[in-house]
């Protein structure tokens, strides 16, 4: 670790964090106009008793001829209904205005905010409960409710209006946030995040909170302006309070004082300029942030790839394989059935799959899109989306069930013993937080008596050694390449040293050459680190290329499973068969390809028996009558084919085609 240490360099702390979102966001030259003009108007609003030529509140004594006096050098922007200098009152007001919008609207963001995060995150009879009563609220009109409510009370104070106007505006607020909240909980980084051992709490403050802020702060320069103009047309209705300046009191009186008879424009003008001066100001300031906060939003240039530096060898401690137990399974699967809810009833997506898996082993689940691959690599970490449920079955992992485990239980032994690359790493990677933060992220959660600084040191190792230089940490993904990605995913599966990685289709989307150089990682890493590796793909080249053993899915069941070269060599369900027979063989070109007629059943509609019954060309009597187990073929080699059982005239632990001649 020593060694390690001068190769890499110190983490990027919290300041230099703040320090990026600063530089972004004085480089944004609308944001910066923006906050200057809410800077002017909260100094005009702070220093208005050393900048006002006269005091508003003071009593004066005026005749008629100072009732709307044009402007003058001694009343710049002339005089009101009252003889009072526009300027002045303009000037007060913006302290009243500025208070009244401020206020109320953050205390609009703080309820409808929590009422939104709390429905969207956790939904469910909670998020039905919150929804109906922001339904309640949202039905009623907003303004007469305010009248209704200021009139029936007795202190119209200014705080009074404030909490008044706060507490009617946060329903638009809540359910803005709900709709954001309901999207990003299905984003494979959240689910991510529960896989390395989230909490609830956690998630909702470093993975959801993050990316609803933008659109909390762009809705809350709305509630601003929209809080003004509630003070505006309380004053103007006679339900302010009339102890106070504000520029909704100031158009109130002008217009209703006559000053449009008049043709004194001073009196109507100024005010409305400062309210549009505010909001515009303000809207200009939460785009600016908005940006800021989310990296996405930046123009950023494409970047080449680093070639790292330093040595390959192995960089962390803990790594190294047990050298005692090497043939016993690190993971053990049994009769695995998992359904989903539907209208109709439950579906059936995963039904008895069983399979082995050791260290240093690769093992790969074979099958077309809609055969339960995925689904069964997320059930193994109980990590299906809403409405998945495992029914039956167990996964044993050190001894002890996944399936019957606590929550905390199983937010321990997530990426502490096992982890998973999700398919898709630029949805899989929080796009507002760096790359080695949310690799520094796992460490810490399951590992807290490490420092942020040896967290960082790990995590850039890690980079390190899936060909990511270490300096890059700090960069966030969007910066990063498809490849790239891809090499951080794996690097944060490596994180807390898991005896078992799971990858879900890490290639896809990726040009041949990166799928290589990513299928060589994975390979060199389960050798080097001893894990055992579950690869999820469809591709057979992949299959061929990296997997020791391989298990075959079709309809949610295991087809076939055995050697990775016996189930090339000889295969013997005629589904893997036709999965061989469509793909090509290099050392065969002149061999034509057969594509599988029909397509995979869907989960409403599942046939009786064998699920490759309407599909197969071999199909008896008895295949949609029952459903065949898996019958041994020779050694672990097994095929759930009835052609293989006793009664079909093939013995077991005899090799065999079935009877369809080679297709390998």
């Amino acid at each position: 670790m020593a060694a390690t240490s001068q190769l890499i360099p110190a983490a990027p702390s919290a300041l230099a964090a703040r320090g990026r979102f600063g530089s972004a966001f004085l480089r944004n030259r609308v944001g910066m106009a923006g906050a200057v003009m809410i800077v002017i108007a909260a100094i005009v609003a702070v220093t208005a008793p050393f900048v006002a030529p006269y005091d508003p509140y003071e009593r004066v004594t005026v005749t008629i001829d100072d009732i709307y006096q044009a402007p003058s050098a001694a009343h710049p922007l002339g005089t009101d209904d009252g003889g009072g200098d526009v300027l002045s009152k303009l000037i007060y007001g913006a302290r009243v205005s500025l208070v009244v919008g401020f206020v109320a609207a953050f205390i609009s963001l703080i309820v409808g905010g929590t009422i939104g995060l709390l429905a969207g995150y956790f939904g469910g009879r909670l998020g039905a409960l919150l929804m109906r009563f922001t339904d309640f609220f949202l039905v009623i009109p907003d303004l007469a409710l305010l009248i209704v409510i200021v009139a029936v009370l007795r202190d119209r104070s200014l705080f009074n209006l404030i909490l008044v106007i706060g507490l009617l505006g946060w329903t638009t607020t809540a359910r803005l946030v709900r709709s954001q909240v309901l999207s990003l909980r299905e984003r494979k980084f959240v689910t991510r995040a529960r896989a390395i051992g989230a909490g609830d709490p956690y998630i909702i403050r470093h993975h959801i909170l993050p990316l609803a802020l933008p659109l909390m702060l762009a809705n809350t320069v709305l509630v601003i302006s929209l809080a003004i103009l509630a003070e505006s047309t309380l004053a103007f209705i006679g339900l302010g309070d009339p102890t106070v300046i504000s520029w909704g009191q100031m158009l109130n009186f002008a217009f209703g004082r006559g000053a449009v008879s008049a043709n004194a424009w001073w009196a109507l003008l100024p005010p409305g300029l400062a309210i549009v001066w505010v909001v515009l100001g303000t809207t200009l300031l939460g785009t600016a942030m908005e940006e800021a906060l989310n990296p996405r939003l930046r123009r950023h240039h494409l970047e080449t790839e680093e070639r790292p530096g330093g040595s390959r060898a192995s960089l962390l401690p803990g790594f190294a394989a047990a050298a005692a137990g090497a043939d016993a399974p690190v993971l053990s699967v049994r009769d695995l059935t998992i359904e989903f809810d539907s209208p109709a009833g439950p579906l059936r997506a995963v039904d008895g799959v069983s399979f082995d898996l050791r260290r240093g082993e690769t093992l790969g689940l074979v099958g077309e899109s809609g055969c339960g691959k995925t689904t069964t690599a997320l059930g193994l970490l109980r990590l299906l989306p809403p409405g998945g449920h495992v029914v039956g079955g167990s996964v044993l992992y050190d001894g002890r069930d996944l399936m019957t485990m606590e929550s905390d239980e199983l937010r321990a032994v997530r990426w502490s013993g096992l982890s998973i690359v999700f398919q898709g790493a630029m949805n899989a990677l929080n796009p507002v937080r760096n790359v080695g933060d949310q690799i520094s992220e796992a460490i810490l959660l399951h590992q807290p008596e490490i420092s942020r600084r040896d967290a960082a040191r790990r995590t850039r190792a890690l980079l390190a050694r899936v060909g990511i230089t270490a300096s890059r940490a700090g960069e966030y993904p969007h910066t990063f390449s498809g490849g790239m990605r891809q090499r951080a995913m794996i690097a944060l599966a490596l994180a807390c040293n898991p005896d078992v990685v799971i990858a879900d289709e890490p290639t896809t989307a990726l040009d041949v050459m990166i799928q290589a150089q990513i299928l060589e990682l994975l390979a060199s890493l389960s050798r080097e680190f001893g894990m055992g590796t579950i690869l999820v793909t469809h591709d057979l080249g992949v299959v061929a290329q990296v997997c020791s053993r391989v298990v075959v899915m079709y309809g949610g069941r295991v087809a076939e499973q055995g050697d990775v070269r016996t189930i090339f060599a000889e295969p013997s369900h005629p589904y893997t068969q036709a999965l061989l027979g469509a793909f090509p063989n290099v050392g065969d070109a002149d061999r034509a390809l057969r594509a599988i007629p029909g397509s995979p059943p869907r989960l409403d509609a599942l046939p009786t028996g064998c699920r490759f019954t309407p599909r197969c060309p071999y199909a008896f009597e008895r295949c949609p009558a029952e459903i065949p187990e898996l019958y041994v073929v020779d050694g672990d080699h097994r095929a759930a084919c009835f052609l293989l059982a006793p009664a079909a005239g093939i013995g077991s632990g005899t090799p065999t085609n079935g009877g369809r001649g080679s297709d390998a």
